[in-house]
């Protein structure tokens, strides 16, 4: 036990690795580690992973940045080039090379980076304030941020970017006090690869350089003792290498995208002033009830502003260099925000740029409070409040984190297939080259899932600036992708094919099935697959004529089924013979009958003739615990003279509600009334049970 503090005593950096390590199996991180994209911004993490992967399979050509989805070229091919230097990709791809392709190894390396960030966090924290306590506890209240923690162990570069900055800032806090040019050096090439990580990085190294232009013209004294900068001519000949790389990477990711017409990386702002009032306060509520929560814990907001209240109060006592980096950074932030603006509404990651600001801030506040208020610095009363402050951080960021993993924030169960799929089409001879079609998917993470390159159901917006692209939402869609070279559709759900009608004249050919995927073959004249080949099991049809014994049911004229809610008959208005089922406020419900005992790929068809007095929300519902299913959607297929008009609905049962019970009725929650008659439904079998599981 004594060796042990001995060695937490010599070496302080173990103390925090400890502390590390800890909290990441708190947050369970050794089994996010291998876990593919999902949840939140799976699409992002999607994109960041299809470039590593499209590197790995597709030669290693680092100036061709490639992914899985075929957008670019109209609509042909996958070149597409982000506004990061892709190094973290590349970097990646080097060990799928050595270690084979495993999503682990991008997470890891992610993770590892954002760790070694934090680490020199802590690092720069013990070199100005020689504390073990207060050095590993503020390193740690960054990694108790909902955001960075779950991006810290993720695909995306920002997190990587924030580490090089945090890097970067301990080299050239040495380098102020220290006055040696080789942390000046190093602090220069960290900042580098921070800004190639991500542009915006650039934030504190132009804090910096303005602070150079004060000190160097003359226009501010920025040390008390001699200057900052004792070879102004080296940093300025630094300064422009790292500028003109990074710049000519983002005239090159232009010039590529402008070539192969992609619209799919942004290579531009999104400033507020292209917004109206109402888009502005919608960015500003998303931000409020999305994702400020997301940031930090309350708590630690009201932390952060009483280290701003502080240090706007002793700002003479801190080091003036600090005091200028700090207004730099606040006001470059606020200009980045400006001409991001639009980002915010759904991109929480796009804050993690900023965080180097509040780091700043803490370092600042507390070099001062060790420096003025040393007795407060070391009082333990005030170390075992911050301590109880960061463990229930820790603890809010683990809730947040499992929560972000957990439906419905996390769609992983919809898509479960997609994860394991590859190998089964592999099987049945679909290779990665292999164009497909993927249904249900709005992004390309489902293509990225099976890597397969082809198309989805997405829509280039090309930045709000052009006229928009749709891809395979209606049948003329479908076929410009088979023009193009589609040869498979792989659809997830036969619900799918009842929701979209256009499907079915494309899915002919089943070649396989894999869970809930149905896989077809496009351009093939074999037929072996038909929605319309659907057996019936039962018939049903209310007419509302008749009423059980004591009025509470509908009966039906066929086989005495029973539908609830017969104290709605009501002779004021029919479709045919003298009755309808009328629903109000006070009668909402009608016709409701009830299917126990689901099985997957069920399917029905319900329809009904309405009459309203005029437009209205009421109509069919089906629903089963209306957190897992809730089906409201239906068509109007046809009117009479009398107003009244046949609603229609078809849907199938997913595989999760399976064994449960479906509940079918119609609905009216308005106060005008509303007349229902001649409710048919149709129960078929599950198609699925026909078919074998493989072909």
């Amino acid at each position: 036990m004594l060796n042990s503090k001995r060695i937490f005593q010599e070496n302080p950096e173990l103390l925090f690795i400890f502390i590390f390590l800890t909290i990441s199996f708190t947050y369970n991180y050794q089994e996010l580690l291998f876990k593919k994209p999902q949840s939140i911004h799976k699409w992002r993490q999607a994109d960041c992973a299809s470039l590593a992967l499209n590197y790995y399979q597709e030669g290693m050509h680092f100036f061709n940045p490639q992914t899985n989805n075929l957008t670019s070229d109209f609509g042909t091919s996958g070149k597409c080039c982000p506004s990061e230097i892709p190094i973290l990709y590349y970097a990646v791809a080097i060990l799928y090379k050595i270690f084979g392709y495993h999503d682990s190894i991008f997470r890891f390396l992610n993770t590892l980076l954002f760790f070694i960030g934090l680490l020199y966090l802590f690092k720069t924290l013990f070199y100005l304030l020689k504390d073990r306590f207060w050095s590993a506890a503020l390193s740690i209240l960054f990694f108790a941020s909902p955001v960075l923690a779950y991006y810290g162990n993720n695909y995306l570069t920002n997190t990587a970017a924030l580490a090089f900055s945090m890097i970067a800032w301990h080299y050239f806090i040495r380098y102020y006090f220290e006055e040696k040019s080789n942390w000046l050096t190093c602090s220069l090439l960290f900042f580098l690869l921070a800004s190639a990580f991500k542009i915006t990085a650039l934030l504190s190294l132009f804090a910096i350089s303005v602070i150079f232009t004060f000190e160097y013209f003359g226009i501010l004294r920025i040390k008390t003792t001699g200057k900052i900068f004792k070879r102004p001519i080296r940093f300025i000949v630094c300064l422009i290498s790292i500028l003109s790389i990074v710049g000519i990477w983002i005239l090159y990711a232009k010039w590529f995208n402008q070539k192969h017409d992609c619209f799919y990386f942004s290579t531009t702002i999104f400033p507020i002033w292209d917004l109206s009032k109402e888009e502005i306060l919608g960015v500003l509520d998303n931000i409020k009830n999305l994702w400020f929560d997301q940031y930090f814990h309350v708590s630690v907001y009201i932390f952060l502003v009483i280290c701003f209240l502080y240090i706007i109060y002793y700002n003479k006592k801190n080091l003036r260099f600090f005091n200028l980096t700090l207004l730099l950074l606040f006001l470059q932030s606020i200009f980045y925000i400006i001409l991001e603006f639009w980002t915010f509404a759904d991109h929480d990651y796009y804050v993690i740029d900023l965080y180097i600001l509040p780091i700043i801030l803490v370092i600042s506040v507390f070099d001062v409070l060790n420096r003025h208020h040393n007795k407060i610095f070391k009082a333990i009363p005030i170390k075992f409040i911050f301590l109880i402050f960061l463990l229930f951080n820790v603890y809010y960021t683990k809730e947040e984190l499992n929560a972000r993993y957990r439906t419905p924030i996390n769609d992983y169960e919809k898509y479960e297939a997609l994860y394991s799929i590859s190998p089964y089409l592999r099987q049945i001879g679909i290779m990665p080259h292999d164009t497909v079609i993927s249904i249900p998917d709005v992004s390309h993470c489902s293509l990225y899932l099976m890597n397969q390159k082809g198309w989805t159901e997405y829509t280039d917006a090309r930045f709000n600036r052009g006229q928009k692209i749709s891809y395979n939402q209606d049948s003329l869609g479908i076929q410009a992708s088979i023009d193009k070279g589609a040869k498979y559709m792989l659809v997830n759900g036969l619900d799918e094919l009842f929701a979209k009608a256009y499907l079915k004249s494309f899915c002919t050919h089943l070649i396989g099935r894999y869970q809930d995927v149905l896989i077809f073959k496009l351009k093939d004249s074999l037929q072996n697959f038909s929605l319309e080949d659907k057996v019936i099991q039962k018939k049903l049809k209310c007419n509302a004529e008749t009423l059980s014994v004591d009025g509470q049911y509908f009966i039906s004229d066929l086989d005495n089924i029973q539908f609830e809610f017969g104290k709605s008959q009501s002779s004021e208005q029919s479709f045919n013979s003298k009755f309808s089922s009328k629903l109000d406020a006070n009668m909402p419900y009608g016709m409701t009958i009830r299917f126990p005992n689901l099985k997957h790929a069920e399917s029905f068809s319900i329809s009904i003739w309405r009459k309203a007095i005029q437009n209205t929300k009421a109509g069919i519902v089906a629903t089963c615990n209306a957190k897992q299913f809730y089906n409201g959607n239906y068509k109007i297929l046809e009117k009479d003279t009398n107003n009244w008009e046949r609603l229609w609905m078809e849907f199938s049962i997913p595989k999760q509600l399976t064994d449960q019970e479906l509940v079918i009725y119609m609905y009216n929650p308005d106060s005008n009334p509303v007349y229902f008659d001649d409710l048919e439904i149709k129960y078929y079998k599950s198609i699925l049970m026909e078919l074998p599981k493989t072909y």
